[in-house]
């Protein structure tokens, strides 16, 4: 939305009257204020970003190269500065998406019932339990050692409550339902991008990426491809070329070929998914390659796949230097996203 009409040396004054006037004078100053940013499509909440933006604000980062602004989160005025523009974007993104929330609502039949845990959650969340282990301080539990991929035990605990699938396939079909879950939550949420899947589901999910990946051998061709497919769409994140060898070299051996009389689901991904296009939330990732400004022609679709590429490139040297804000813009999250990613790797 164009803020150029905007007289913002006015508004500035306006607001502070707004923010500290006397009894009488901030109704009057707030009615003004909103009749100044209303025809632009702003709401009263976002006129502090506004004013930051405009350089009105105290004790603000100043632009960098490319007109981004960096906030030092030890800073408080930066943190104050960072959270009142985050809650901007989301109110905005809400507003625009305003179709998409109700979309996923009414198919769930109530924002309540979007983020109610599932059955499935539920099981999971108590085959896991016996397994967690609590640390002290803002340490995050493990679960029988771990943070996210789960153990051995805990992957047979997890099946045992819910059996796992046998065939790339079936365990793509599943992976990409927890997914959708994960996506309709986001959405419902205003695109807030935290971890919505319960703790037994994340770790079932987890599982289930190694089972596509590189975990259940391929019976024929056709599960080799949706192998390598989902580990192209993972863009470095999920890279076993060792298993696609395994496959080939043990599907040879056996003298297979594709098979021509059963259709693999999972062959088309995109197609599993109604209206898949139109839930793209990610940014166009870009490569941490010598030319930084050209995107390849991909996106980065799920939130599941926004916070692997953010491990993805927390694990690199280069990432572990990187500010914050670089890496949220990269992947398609928030700058909190990343830090709380960051602090479970940390952990």
């Amino acid at each position: 939305m164009a803020q150029s009409g905007i007289n913002l040396e006015r508004l500035a004054k306006v607001w502070a009257l707004a923010e500290g006037g006397k009894e009488g004078e901030t109704d009057a100053a707030r009615t003004r204020a909103a009749a100044m940013i209303e025809p632009y499509g702003y709401v009263l909440d976002d006129i502090p970003g506004l004013l930051a933006d405009g350089g009105f604000g105290d004790d603000l980062p100043q632009p960098g190269p490319g007109g981004l602004r960096f906030y030092d989160m030890g800073n408080p005025a930066h943190m104050r500065a960072w959270q009142r523009e985050r809650d901007a974007e989301r109110r905005r993104w809400m507003r625009d998406n305003a179709d998409r929330i109700a979309e996923v609502i009414a198919r769930y039949g109530s924002e309540e019932a979007v983020f109610a845990p599932t059955a499935e959650e539920k099981a999971l969340d108590a085959a896991i339990e016996p397994f967690r282990e609590v640390h002290p301080g803002d340490q995050a539990d493990t679960f029988d050692g771990s943070h996210f991929s789960p153990s051995e035990r805990v992957v047979a605990a997890m099946g045992q409550s819910i059996p796992w699938p046998d065939t790339i396939p079936a365990a793509l079909a599943e992976y990409e339902a927890w997914d959708r879950l994960c996506d309709d939550r986001n959405v419902a949420d205003g695109n807030n991008q935290y971890d919505y899947l319960s703790k037994g589901a994340e770790k079932r999910r987890w599982h289930l990426c190694d089972m596509v990946e590189k975990l259940i051998p391929a019976r024929d061709l056709s599960d080799v491809i949706v192998r390598l497919r989902f580990q192209l769409d993972g863009q470095g994140s999920r890279d076993s070329p060792q298993a696609v060898l395994d496959d080939l070299e043990r599907l040879q051996a056996a003298g297979f070929g594709a098979s021509e009389t059963r259709e693999s689901p999972g062959l088309s991904p995109a197609a599993d998914i109604p209206g898949n296009a139109d839930y793209n939330m990610g940014n166009p990732h870009v490569w941490a390659g010598p030319n930084l400004d050209t995107p390849p022609p991909f996106k980065l679709n799920t939130a599941g796949q926004r916070r692997a590429e953010v491990e993805r490139i927390l694990a690199t040297p280069e990432g572990r230097h990187m500010p914050l804000r670089e890496i949220a813009a990269r992947a398609g999250v928030s700058p909190s996203t990343v830090l709380n990613i960051r602090r479970r790797m940390a952990a």
